[in-house]
């Protein structure tokens, strides 16, 4: 009797050990996953290029005095709009004025001085042509006649000398004419005032370095917008004159503009320690009612399709599954799971380019192969010969 109650237990322990595992195979095998698939097909891709930098105005200058003075009057404000030529701002004109006038003096003086030594240089010619002829005459001693010529040759070395002053005189009265227009600062460009530092009162100081009083305002042309982002080195390449750009200003991040790219630069911008960039000019397209900021921090997204860019059998990235890999300079293999008869298959491919949505498929699939896209959560999991119930339908 125990004999046969131990055959029984192990008997069922057997069944249990086998058909357990057998059960839990074919409930498994029945129990497929819902998967989102999409169709490997020939797209066009658009990759782009990210780069930071600032937004700008088409120009800015920055105007300076190039003398020292009081600042009189400020006749514009910040914002407002200015024309070329228009006056902008004034400095005490008090010592100018006076210097021109000085030199005004000066000059009549030395003109009246020539006046005076040519009717002396013309009398002494005179004098001096009677002389001679009465020296031939033998009528007047050599001596005398000497007296008169050096003095006719002194007549005339004053003359020119008082006409070299003249023209010296002349020179400094333009110089001071040119320093007093320069107490009137006035607009260099058509545009807008963008920035005003000094105040009336103040002194402004001619100079090279930002000290108090050398910096008086900016005017900006505003007729044209732009983001002048640094591209990297070794994508630099890949930009040209007449792309398209959105831009997305830091202040505005849910707000994208749309640009053109105008200017690549030919050489680069190097910083110590960091890799080499080249300055590229976005001109924003479209301008009208833009919160725009001069100097605000912005990215560029610069799409490097052109014009006439061919389809390539793409599939979407999420698909795309990429190996870890162990060494630094091993590339990762990529594989994506393709759909056939219920299961998956995993299969390897190689990858060219991409955009934001797609990647090309350069090996490994074919135009029409129906491929697991998500859940994400799911394709982490997921193997090889897993049974699968696609929830959408492929798309053409």
């Amino acid at each position: 009797m125990k004999r046969s109650t131990t055959v029984i237990t192990w008997t069922v322990a057997v069944a249990l050990l086998v058909g357990v595992p057998v059960a839990l195979h074919y409930r498994r095998g029945s129990d497929a996953k819902p998967v989102d698939t999409d169709l490997v097909a020939a797209r066009v891709l658009s990759p782009t290029i990210l780069a930071s930098g600032s937004l700008t105005y088409q120009s800015e200058i920055k105007l300076v005095s190039e003398i020292i003075g009081r600042v009189t009057k400020v006749l514009v404000k910040e914002g407002d709009s200015v024309t070329r030529g228009q006056l902008l701002l004034q400095l005490d004109p008090a010592s100018s004025e006076a210097e021109v006038a000085q030199l005004t003096a000066l000059q009549q003086q030395s003109r009246l001085n020539i006046e005076r030594q040519t009717v002396n240089v013309t009398t002494l010619d005179a004098k001096w042509q009677r002389f001679d002829a009465l020296r031939a005459q033998g009528l007047v001693a050599a001596s005398t006649f000497e007296e008169v010529a050096q003095a006719r040759d002194v007549a005339r070395v004053e003359l020119a000398t008082t006409n070299q002053v003249l023209r010296q005189t002349t020179a400094q009265l333009q110089q001071a004419r040119e320093r007093m227009a320069k107490t009137q600062l006035r607009a260099p460009i058509d545009g807008k005032v963008t920035a005003l530092i000094i105040k009336p009162g103040e002194t402004a100081v001619p100079s090279v370095t930002s000290i108090a009083g050398s910096d008086l305002m900016t005017v900006a042309d505003t007729s044209s917008l732009f983001a002048e982002v640094n591209v990297n080195e070794t994508d630099v390449a890949r930009v040209g004159v007449g792309q398209s750009a959105r831009i997305v200003p830091a202040a505005f991040p849910d707000k994208a503009w749309q640009g053109v790219v105008e200017t690549v630069a030919s050489s680069p911008r190097s910083v110590a320690g960091q890799s080499k960039s080249y300055a590229v000019r976005i001109r924003l397209t479209e301008t009208a009612g833009l919160p725009f900021r001069t100097g605000m921090s912005c990215r560029a997204e610069i799409a490097t399709r052109g014009t006439d860019a061919a389809a390539v059998l793409t599939v979407p990235v999420q698909a795309v599954h990429y190996s870890e890999t162990t060494g630094r300079d091993e590339k990762s293999a990529a594989s994506l799971f393709v759909v056939s008869g219920g299961k998956v298959a995993e299969r390897s491919i190689e990858t060219g380019l991409a955009d934001d949505l797609y990647v090309e498929v350069t090996k490994g699939a074919a135009a029409g192969d129906q491929i697991v896209t998500g859940p994400a959560r799911t394709l982490r999991f997921l193997r090889d010969g897993d049974r699968v119930t696609p929830t959408a339908a492929a798309k053409p």
